[in-house]
């Protein structure tokens, strides 16, 4: 039986234990991707074009940036996919676990919409990758390992429970 821990955020994680015993942890995978490309000027002197004089953009005009480019980070869903496929392809049994999102007070509108979007494509890569899966709250599974809400204490508890280093 594998197991695959989730958590959902674009800064976290999929964990991997075989028969209850972990084998290693990853950070989730993800894409950069460019929604605005940055936008140049033409950089003037007197009103006139200046243009490189040598090296290898000898002859090309020069050119001042208005405005640099805006990026956008997205699950890579098809890295996760063949994370849980992988498994599936030797027949193993493959569950996954994932945390639900919580209640987000204090995030902006924003960020709590683009969590649960990202929850819900997570759920559509495990059951298009045949694996079977269930989510549960953090506070259960907090509860569960007596630990509090405070994140840095859960990150602890990781850290000496896996003898490996979590933080970013």
């Amino acid at each position: 039986m594998i197991l695959y821990s989730v958590d959902i955020g674009l800064s976290g994680g999929i964990s991997k234990f075989v028969n209850g015993v972990y084998q290693d942890s990853i950070d989730m995978p993800v894409n950069k991707i460019e929604v605005k490309k940055a936008r140049y000027k033409f950089d003037l002197l007197n009103g006139k074009k200046q243009f490189y004089k040598s090296g290898s953009q000898k002859g090309q005009p020069k050119m001042k940036q208005v405005s640099p480019a805006e990026y956008r980070t997205e699950l890579d869903l098809l890295k996760i996919m063949d994370i849980f496929k992988e498994s599936a392809d030797n027949n193993e049994n493959i569950f996954v676990i994932f945390e639900s999102p919580a209640k987000s007070i204090g995030n902006s509108a924003r960020t709590t919409a683009t969590t649960n979007r990202n929850f819900g494509k997570l759920l559509a890569t495990a059951e298009l990758s045949g694996a079977e899966f269930d989510s549960v709250v953090p506070s259960k599974w907090k509860k569960d390992l007596f630990l509090t809400k405070d994140k840095k204490e859960c990150v602890e508890f990781a850290e000496k429970e896996f003898r490996r280093s979590f933080r970013t």
